[in-house]
């Protein structure tokens, strides 16, 4: 009975009564729900991206499952936003695919708004806001996962926080310290499409997980299937 109390007691003190609130700062400045989605993208399987000579190439590490229940040439984990974007993302997949089909919507709203598609920079701010909206407002939790949004010519991650930054290379998930690191080996050496593509999966591949790549250039967007 007094190892229970001890360890309920233990657990009382190590959490805050500010861990619970999207509306509320802790006395440290903290908003420890932002933090907590966070730590769902550390700890998922990584991706990464390059831009690169040919376009934008993006690698996203998964869990492999049974060939045999796969269908061929499709990706859970690179999806189409518009006809010119695509997405990937470190953290909770059905959070990823929620936050696609957001951006969809925004996609379609921008352009009927302005007349002309978005650009993915237009696309990633919008989508930024509304991320950042999910962390003010009682009744909602953040989005557990950083996208990483890619275009021909230019390359955005939004983070739970709703941050958004254009950036030439990036990684996310987990181990992606040192995979950013090597990224800006690859950048240094100014490689090719092609190459970066192989890289990206080098880096990627590890514990026998599978790695879905995708290439956004002028020519039609190639996804490689997750079943490779």
């Amino acid at each position: 009975m007094l190892r229970l109390l001890g360890c309920l007691a233990l657990a009382a003190a190590k959490t805050s009564p500010y861990s619970f609130s999207l509306s509320t700062f802790s006395p440290e400045g903290r908003i420890q729900q932002i933090e907590f989605a966070g730590k769902a993208v550390d700890n998922g399987p990584p991706c990464a991206a390059i831009t690169t000579s040919d376009g934008v190439v993006l690698a996203k590490a998964y869990k492999k499952s049974d060939k045999a229940l796969i269908v061929e040439n499709q990706s859970l984990h690179i999806l189409r936003v518009t006809e010119t974007t695509i997405a990937t993302y470190a953290g909770l997949p059905a959070d990823f695919r929620a936050l696609v089909d957001a951006a969809r919507t925004i996609a379609i709203e921008l352009e009927k708004t302005n007349g002309f598609p978005p650009s993915a920079s237009m696309l990633a701010n919008e989508i930024g806001r509304r991320v950042q909206e999910r962390t003010q407002r009682g009744g909602f939790r953040p989005y557990g996962c950083s996208l990483i949004l890619a275009s021909p010519s230019s390359l955005y991650r939004v983070d739970p926080s709703g941050w958004v930054a254009p950036l030439r290379a990036c990684a996310a998930g987990a181990g992606s310290a040192s995979i950013q690191a090597d990224l800006a080996t690859i950048l240094e050496s100014d490689e090719d499409g092609a190459t970066a593509k192989r890289r990206l999966v080098e880096l990627l591949t590890a514990d026998g997980r599978g790695v879905a790549v995708a290439t956004v250039s002028s020519d039609p967007i190639e996804i490689d299937g997750d079943a490779s």
